[in-house]
Parts: structure tokens; sequence; C-alpha cells
């Protein structure tokens, strides 16, 4: 009994002296909440499936990149050309695909050491963007709302896991002092990842669609325009897609769930900005703080209307998709009817209105976001 006590009180001791990085972190997993549709998309819709495999992939790969190089035009050159050429031949069914989803400690073994906390909220919502396919996707399923709602209600029971269930300031993405150098230094995979983001948005629109045909026709426009975007890289999106302009039905019917994936897409970029920006030099603490605040249900949440666009023919969405960041956030200043007149403006026009909407934004004293 007496070692156990020497052993117990040396191994606190022990803990206590250590750093923040190399304390251990509980590491349990959670699998899906257990239903027939599990899976389905891979079953119904296995090119879909397919890219939201190498999705995974892609994701694990360039966190471990970012971490395991420390110098940083070595990480451009990898990220930039050796990685999004990797991708893209998966994509365009040059390489062979990935069957399963991989487990993100099999692809990126140092990235998932660094914050456990946001690989488990990485994981734990994308579990429900594959649930929400795979229940939409199964015509078994006779109420698909009810199923949805029982897979949020699930995903809600691991509190630390989650997201918000409303949308947060693009303050948090686009205003902190280390925002937007990944997307100035690797602008080309950073529109690989608004693009990932973009056919994920646009399947949870497509699946909704009633007619099994005319959803089938739909998926495989977006699998085909998504592919576009990888064959010719400027058709890839020039800011991040959002739910209220790419599935603005899904955004009606579960405004929950699209706000959440809304909120993991924004944190997406948070932490590839903190990860590549020399300015943050502790990379967990920080990532840690910006999880907090994102993950805190009340604080900093987004005021501005978002008013949903209807919805656009998928084939139809590069006009909207190449408007800059800052015309995107312009949009969410204006009503539908507004939006709508915007996105058939010519550019010049379009930069006039972002203009004029600023000068207005500063004489209310509003941030504009």
């Amino acid at each position: 009994m007496k070692m156990f006590k020497v052993f117990t009180v040396t191994l606190l001791l022990f803990c206590a002296v250590l750093p923040v990085e190399a304390r251990i972190e509980k590491r349990e997993s959670i699998f899906y909440l257990p239903g027939r549709y599990n899976f389905a998309t891979q079953r119904v819709y296995p090119e879909l499936n397919a890219m939201l495999n190498v999705i995974d992939i892609g994701h694990g790969v360039l966190a471990e990149i970012l971490i395991t190089t420390k110098d940083e035009a070595r990480a451009i050159e990898l990220i930039e050309k050796d990685l999004f050429n990797r991708v893209a031949r998966m994509f365009l069914g040059k390489e062979p695909r990935p069957r399963f989803s991989p487990s993100e400690e099999t692809v990126a073994p140092e990235a998932v050491k660094l914050a456990w906390r946001v690989n488990k909220a990485f994981d734990w919502t994308h579990y429900l963007h594959r649930q929400v396919y795979d229940i939409l996707s199964d015509n078994r399923v006779a109420d698909k709302d009810q199923s949805i709602r029982e897979a949020l209600g699930y995903y809600l029971t691991e509190g630390e896991r989650t997201f918000p269930l409303k949308i947060k300031s693009m303050q948090l993405m686009e205003g902190q002092s280390f925002s937007g150098y990944w997307k100035e230094r690797y602008p080309r995979f950073n529109g690989a990842i608004w693009a990932y983001h973009w056919l994920q948005l646009a399947a949870n629109e497509a699946l909704l669609e009633p007619d099994p045909e005319a959803r089938r026709r739909k998926i495989d426009t977006a699998v085909g325009e998504f592919k576009k975007m990888f064959s010719d890289p400027s058709r890839l999106p020039k800011h991040m897609p959002m739910a209220h302009e790419i599935s603005p039905t899904f955004a009606k019917r579960f405004p929950e769930i699209a706000a959440t994936f809304d909120n993991l897409h924004s944190f997406h970029d948070i932490y590839m900005d903190i990860l590549t920006s020399p300015a943050v030099r502790n990379k967990r603490d920080a990532v840690y703080r910006q999880l907090d605040l994102m993950q805190a249900p009340r604080k900093d949440l987004e005021t501005m209307p978002l008013h949903s666009l209807p919805p656009i023919p998928i084939e139809q969405q590069q006009t909207l998709l190449q408007m800059d960041p800052e015309e995107a956030m312009a949009m969410m200043m204006m009503t539908t009817e507004e939006q709508l007149d915007f996105l058939e403006m010519p550019p010049e026009k379009r930069k006039e209105k972002v203009d004029q909407l600023k000068k207005e934004a500063d004489h209310s004293g509003h941030s504009g976001s």
C-alpha cells in the first residue's frame, strides 16, 4: 500500500510539472447512432461517398504536413502542389480512392496529438454529417425528418464535441490577429477546402429532392461540378460557402444542423490559420482558446440576418462561388431580393455596392459582421 501511495504521489507531481502539451487526454471513441440506414450513402451514391472519403483524407494529411513540416516554404510546396495534385487525381479517378473513411489517427498520427479535443469535435460533427446523408439517401426510412432529429439529439449528448446550433460571428474566422494567413499563403488548397464544404452543402440540398431519379441527377450534377473544380482550379470557390447560400431548403428545414455545419466549416478555417501563422507560437493553447469561444452557445453569435437565397441550380452556382469573402459578407446584409440583384450585377457594380454597404455600416457603427 505504501509503495502504491508513493507511486501515486510521484505520478501526480510528475503530471503537475509537465507542460500542457504533454499531459494525457482521454481518447475514447464513440460510434454512430445505431440505425439500419447507416452507410446507405456508400450503397446508394458510391461516387459521392468516394468523394467524401477523399475529403477526409485530404483534411487529415493537410494537418499532418502542417504540424510535421517545420519549413514554411517546404510546407507550401507539399500542400499547394503535391497534396493538391494527389487529392485531385483521386477525385478525378486517376488514382485509387479509399473505400472507407479512414480514422484520422492513421493518416495524421502527429496532428491528432496536438489538440485531441479539436479532433474529437471534428470527428463527432463529421459523424452527424454522414448520418444525415445516410438517412436522406435511404428510401427505407419512413420519417426522415424524425430520424434526423434523433441523430441531432444523439449528437447533442456529447457537449464537449459539439458545435453550437446557432451561427457564430464571422469575426471569429475573419477578424482575429491570425485570420487570413492560411488563405494568403495556401490559396489553392484553401480553395480546395471550400470546395469540400460546397460539395457537402450541395449534397444536403440535393438529397432533400423527394423523387429518387431527380435526386440521383442532382447528386451526379453536384459530383460533376465538384470534379470540374479540380480539373480547372479557377473554378474553386473564392469564399467559404454557407448553408443559406448553397443549401437554403436544408437550412430552412433543419436550421440548427445547418448552423452546426457552418460553424464546423468556419472552425476549419480558424484551425488552419492557427496552424500556419508564425505569430501563434503555442498552437495548442490558441486552438483550445478558439474552440472554447466557438463552443460557447450564446456568445459571439452572428447578428446579420442571413436571408436565404432561393435554391440555385447546382450547375449555375459558379457566379456565386466566384465572389470574394468581402462580397459574400456583404450579401449577408441584404434581403433575398437584393441578393438576387447582386448576383446579376457585373463585378464593378458589385464593388460599388460593397463600398456603399461598408460606408453605411461605418456610419451606423456596425462592424459589418
